[in-house]
């Protein structure tokens, strides 16, 4: 499962489209503007005025064309800075939001979970990539951040196979009101991939935006 998040950017597709609409415009402007002038009655010129108020929307319409132009440049030099900043991510771990990632064949899988208040009961639950449950058991009762670390075995005491594993909190207060939490996972970033929204760090299966990292914690040792 990829950890996703919205992003609100203008796009290569979007600005291409726009620059491309405005030169259709521009070109219909002159050649009207041509004709006009080629075919006005010489007895009767055209109107000072209106000649003026074409003259400004020519030029509008000129500057608009510029400013797409220079914006599509710092697109492109906004995405050139993004890729050379995710590539530095690449032989690193960090924390993200999210509550799914990859668990080994063997070793501690681990997340960190925050709880915005002291809980009366905190339960924590593991599933698996079919949603089935492999393990439930007790969590931090103060509020803050905590490290949850998982070495993989079910309730029964059997290793679960290499695969992905989603974290689920739930929280209670003494009211047996909900307690809000927020879920991160730990991920060693292996590459990444670039799409038309933004670079992805790539860590197995697992995707992230930077927008999701909350800490990059440490070199990656495992990582050549």
């Amino acid at each position: 499962m990829s950890i996703t998040s919205v992003n609100s950017a203008t796009t290569k597709t979007d600005a291409s489209t726009s620059l491309a609409k405005l030169s259709e415009n521009y070109t219909a402007f002159l050649k009207l503007l041509t004709a006009q002038l080629q075919n006005q009655d010489p007895l009767k010129p055209m109107d000072t005025k209106d000649f003026t108020q074409q003259l400004v929307q020519f030029a509008g319409v000129e500057q608009s064309i510029s400013t797409n132009k220079n914006l599509e440049n710092l697109i492109k030099l906004q995405q050139a800075g993004q890729a050379a900043q995710a590539t530095s991510y690449i032989g690193r771990t960090v924390q993200a939001l999210g509550d799914t990632q990859e668990k080994a064949t063997s070793g501690v899988t681990t997340w960190s979970y925050k709880l915005e208040g002291d809980t009366a009961k905190t339960d924590v639950f593991i599933f698996n990539s079919s949603g089935n449950l492999v393990y439930q058991g007790s969590g931090n009762t103060k509020a803050g951040e905590h490290d949850f670390a998982w070495d993989g075995k079910d309730q029964n005491g059997i290793t679960m196979p290499a695969g992905e594993y989603t974290l689920r909190i739930s929280a209670k207060d003494a009211a047996n009101a909900n307690v809000k939490t927020m879920t991160t996972v730990n991920l060693a970033v292996t590459g990444v991939e670039f799409a038309e929204d933004g670079p992805r760090l790539v860590s197995g299966k697992t995707q992230i935006y930077m927008d999701d990292i909350v800490r990059v914690k440490s070199a990656n040792p495992f990582v050549a």
